[in-house]
């Protein structure tokens, strides 16, 4: 079959493919730049489409802010051999793709619009593997899978088979090299596009069924080309950045360029500029290009969406309009910036500064489009507030990233902010907040007893466990209010035998009590240790706590399989002879810290 037939065939082949729903691929979302941009100054204004500014909602507050100096710093097969008879050419007709809806062709563009309308790609993608595009198929089930299919209709001869549809011989000329072959042996089917370089642009990202469309496409004249085969591993997955054909270069680069705007394979910058010295209108002319079907629709061409600036840092945003109407801010490379803005000025986006009064810590938080849950909040450093202009933070009531809770052994509500700072709220500053859910944590307390100054720390109040609480830590947890008991589930009072001296132990402390404490913590009778026993030595020790002998420094954290058994072991030993086994490294009477289960 000769060019043009073939052209004709393909152009119908197209038309008939458009009978399922279109596939379109959304928005920059996943495909979104990375990379962000600080806009150089100066910088040439263009003025282009009037935008408008997403307005703010209303973050809850109190008071006004009084005016700071400064906030803290936070931070192909083998072929058989050729039979000496001709055999007959099957009946077949060209494939359609599979699973994937053209988009009806049929106008004329150049190949220089072309490219302009391609996207740009940073070549980010997942490790290939030439597997993930099925090839060769038979897509239309007349037995001659996709390799044979060019190979007929390219060769200038009737072809012969070796067997079934194996193609053994024909006529083919490489357009890369102008050789001419007539064994199919000699000649590769070449995809314009190298299924290595679709998948590092944008294929990663299709469906198993795109990916096999777009490896057998034979839609499109020049999707895939019979050449030399030597040349073809030559070329491997190089674009025209890298590897240009020795002969009929411009037509390679139209081609390129239109079976990427077929499948809307993106461009990265290199092979870009390297294209455009091929098709500016005079290395290559202007030739018209008949534009094929389209398979995968992309972003409307040339759309440009409003531009946002974050004050803080310079980072430009698109906003983008999604098919469902909904908007949705993605930020903009400074190469999209150049060279589809050409340096537009961006608004700056609505962005409003707030702190809570009792934290030195000040957040930028941008209203985006949809409400709450689409704002960006941002905890500024020194230098990104410099950036902004030093403003002056409102007090706001809430701030996103806060845990709201409370403790079992009182009424209070905490607020522990995004930058770790708790805080025991009034009424009216909950209020403030929207009265937001908090956590109940049914387990934790601080329990003081009546009769003594020392406060316990409870991870589970119901049991009795506990350890003793630092006025420093009690400080940084915001001066929560223990519950004031009389006893402790597990705690106990004990003496030596003819000592007046009485002893406390409990979570919260370990130490000998005033005859006042002791009445005033009910009288209890204190365990007698150490008594002598009838008839010389001394009894065993009466029920209730007796001294351990000393482990000494032989076990390590490792050995506990829990937090709570290594607290237990510490617990056990250590009113007596300290830590000895060094398993509270920091001091603070918790042992194992790292281990499962840690409060």
């Amino acid at each position: 079959m000769g060019e043009n037939s073939r052209r004709i065939y393909a152009a119908f082949a197209s038309i008939t493919i458009a009978t399922a729903s279109l596939i379109s691929v959304a928005v920059p979302s996943t495909a979104a730049p990375t990379t962000t941009v600080t806009i150089p100054s100066p910088a040439p204004t263009v003025t282009t489409e009037t935008t408008e500014t997403p307005a703010p909602a209303p973050i809850p507050t109190t008071a006004s802010a009084p005016p700071v100096e400064a906030p803290a710093p936070t931070p192909s097969p083998a072929q058989a051999p050729a039979t000496s008879a001709a055999a007959p050419v099957p009946s077949h007709t060209t494939a359609t793709t599979p699973q994937t809806e053209a988009i009806a062709g049929g106008s004329t563009s150049t190949g220089q619009i072309l490219l302009s309308q391609l996207p740009l790609t940073r070549n980010v993608a997942p490790a290939y593997d030439r597997s993930y595009f099925t090839h060769w198929i038979d897509a239309d089930g007349d037995g001659c899978d996709t390799r044979a299919e060019v190979l007929i209709e390219e060769s200038l001869v009737p072809v012969t088979f070796s067997s079934g549809c194996t193609v053994a011989t024909g006529q083919w000329t490489s357009p890369y090299d102008g050789a001419t072959w007539t064994s199919a042996s000699d000649v590769d089917i070449d995809h314009m596009v190298p299924l290595a370089e679709a998948w590092r642009s944008v294929a990663w990202s299709w469906t198993d069924e795109q990916r096999t469309a777009f490896a057998n496409d034979t839609g499109y004249a020049h999707s895939l080309e019979a050449v030399t085969d030597n040349v073809n591993q030559s070329k491997s997955d190089q674009d025209p950045a890298t590897w240009m054909p020795a002969l009929n270069q411009c037509q390679y680069a139209i081609e390129w360029v239109t079976t990427k705007w077929r499948w809307n394979i993106g461009v990265d910058d290199a092979e870009r500029s390297l294209l455009g010295t091929y098709l500016n209108g005079t290395s290559c002319g202007t030739a018209t290009v008949a534009l094929p079907a389209k398979m995968i629709a992309g972003e409307p061409i040339n759309q440009l969406w409003p531009l946002y600036k974050i004050v803080y840092d310079s980072t430009i945003y698109e906003m983008v309009t999604n098919l469902d109407g909904s908007k949705t801010p993605v930020a903009l490379s400074y190469e999209k910036w150049r060279d589809a803005y050409n340096y537009r000025q961006p608004t700056p986006a609505s962005t409003d500064f707030v702190k809570y009064p009792w934290s030195p810590t000040v957040y930028a938080v941008t209203f985006w489009p949809g409400g709450e849950g689409a704002w960006m909040w941002t905890r500024l450093s020194f230098q990104q507030w410099q950036t902004a202009g030093k403003p002056y933070p409102r007090i706001a009531g809430w701030i996103k990233g806060s845990y709201y809770y409370q403790w079992r052994t009182s009424g209070e509500i905490f607020v522990e902010g995004e930058d770790g700072i708790n805080h025991k709220l009034t009424g009216a500053e909950w209020a403030a907040s929207g009265y937001r859910n908090f956590e109940k944590r049914s387990a934790e307390g601080f329990l003081k007893l009546t009769w003594a100054p020392e406060v316990a720390r409870m991870w589970d109040v119901v049991n009795g466990g506990g350890r003793p609480l630092g006025f420093a830590e009690w400080q940084e947890e915001g001066f929560p209010t223990p519950s004031s008991v009389q006893r402790i589930q597990g705690d106990q009072f004990y003496k030596d035998y003819n000592s007046p001296t009485v002893y406390y132990a409990g979570p919260g402390m370990n130490r000998a009590v005033t005859f006042a404490e002791w009445q005033a913590a009910g009288s209890p009778i204190p365990t007698v240790r150490n008594a002598p026993a009838p008839g010389g030595g001394t009894t065993p020790p009466p029920p209730g706590p007796t001294t351990p002998s000393n482990p000494g420094n032989s076990v390590n954290c490792t050995d506990f399989s829990t937090w709570s058994a290594a607290q237990n072991w510490f617990n056990t030993y250590y009113p007596y002879y300290g830590d000895v086994a060094g398993l509270d490294s920091d001091g603070d009477l918790i042992a194992c810290e790292t281990l499962p289960g840690h409060p």
